[in-house]
């Protein structure tokens, strides 16, 4: 009787996939629909859980390559595969040794996106999209007005904010423009989570518009310019030029808290339960997402260029010199800093600094996590977590000579020991016998 059932059952799925497959050969294709939520982390990392107890330090060299040419925009992974935007061209490398793979000739300022085995290139007012694997072109936009920051892709979508205050959703498979609204100029590079992109204006206005037409759903006004946004489930998160930092309702757009900063956020990230922020002021503060308490903050030695990236227990900084910040997560406690092998002058001063911030790609284990380092004049650096066992045996070996332990507070220090055979003292050998006088008489 079940196994009737699951055949009649069979039978009408079959009948279904058929008859809607055949509906969607003779009807053009619908636009994309609403991209899911977004992911923790990459899709190929297996359990992105056993890495919140490791922190992203020490690092060790996987490769080196001077490249000699400036690059003209930030970098970008897809793991796999290395895009480094140059005059003229976007060059790729191998993320495993850095072995160079074919270029793709387009010209860009801004970054790469890549976006299901797709590379985004914006040039003036284009984008071009080509195959990552291949480096062979998919197609070619034309935008209504000069791009202003570089696309933002998701779920089948790619978005564009444009110079002229617009903007524009376009299908990610074949190019096509789906709607285009005017919001105001651009002052930070638009965001999605969920079905709403959120995309800012001059005057500290915050527009959350729905992804699949570019419908209003609500706008917040905040005190002035925004300078980075980020969102997670149900929070949008905000900072400004006047330095504030501010939490919104994702539904309806209502500011839960604002905290005074003491420099303009250059970049912002959320995980689960709280808000990362980098400002000008050299400092890097942590907020709990709920009550915007400040969690943790550490100062910065250098002026941030870059970041934050959070990775497992850690969270990663650069500035301008060539040198990788990474401080604990959950505590903000230092991790340790990370200093690129760069040449340097005969004074010891190295004139190399970072082109942008790190590239941090999430492998299928701990092993296989890498962060790239690109600096201004074209020089490309990959490390990853070190592993390997010490260099020095954690137990003395047999007939290793062991330094004597401090004594305790108080007690006179006793002289090492010897490392030379001490020498025998020198003895006189004994004087021989005098025979004793002969008698008186004989």
């Amino acid at each position: 009787m079940i196994a009737g059932r699951v055949v009649a059952h069979l039978a009408v799925s079959a009948a279904l996939v058929f008859g809607l497959g055949s509906t969607a050969a003779a009807q053009p294709a619908s636009p994309p629909r609403t991209p899911p939520p977004a992911p923790r982390s990459n899709a190929n990392a297996a359990n992105p859980l056993d890495r919140q107890y490791f922190p992203f330090f020490p690092l060790q060299t996987v490769w080196t390559i001077n490249t000699g040419v400036s690059p003209t925009a930030p970098a970008a992974t897809d793991g796999v595969r290395l895009f480094v935007p140059f005059t003229g061209e976007v060059a790729v490398f191998g993320m495993a040794g850095g072995a160079q793979l074919p270029s793709r000739p387009v010209p860009t300022t801004f970054v790469p996106v890549v976006d299901d085995g797709r590379v985004l290139v914006t040039g003036e007012r284009t984008v071009d999209a080509f195959r990552a694997a291949e480096s062979t072109p998919l197609w070619k936009t034309l935008l209504p007005a000069a791009a202003a920051f570089a696309p933002v892709a998701r779920g089948g979508w790619v978005f564009v904010s444009l110079a002229d205050g617009g903007v524009t959703g376009l299908r990610a498979d074949t190019g096509k423009a789906v709607w285009t609204v005017p919001v105001g100029a651009a002052t930070a590079a638009p965001f999605v989570e969920g079905d709403r992109l959120y995309a800012t204006a001059t005057g500290g206005v915050l527009h959350a518009l729905s992804v699949t037409d570019g419908a209003a759903a609500w706008r917040a006004a905040l005190d002035s310019d925004i300078t980075a946004v980020t969102a997670v489930a149900g929070n949008v998160f905000a900072a400004t030029s006047g330095r504030w930092l501010y939490a919104l309702d994702a539904a309806k757009g209502r500011v839960r808290w604002r905290f005074r900063i003491q420099g303009a956020a250059i970049g912002l990230a959320v995980d689960e339960d709280r808000v990362v922020a980098v400002t000008l002021d050299q400092a890097v503060r942590a907020f709990k997402i709920g009550s915007g308490a400040q969690a943790w903050r550490q100062e910065l030695s250098f002026r941030p260029a870059g970041g934050p990236i959070v990775t497992g227990q850690s969270v990663l900084i650069t500035g301008f010199g060539p040198n990788l910040r990474v401080v604990d997560r959950k505590t903000g406690a230092n991790q340790g800093s990370y200093a690129l092998p760069v040449p340097v002058d005969a004074s010891g001063i190295s004139l190399e600094t970072l082109a942008a911030g790190p590239i941090v790609w999430q492998g299928a284990t701990l092993f296989d996590d890498v962060v790239v380092l690109i600096t201004q004049r074209g020089l490309l650096h990959a490390a990853k977590r070190a592993f390997d066992p010490p260099v020095s045996p954690v137990t003395a070996m047999p007939g290793t000579v062991v330094a004597v332990p401090a004594p305790p507070p108080g007690m006179p220090a006793e002289p090492a020991p010897s490392t030379t055979p001490a020498t025998p003292p020198a003895t006189k050998p004994p004087a021989p016998a005098t025979p004793p006088a002969a008698p008186p008489g004989r």
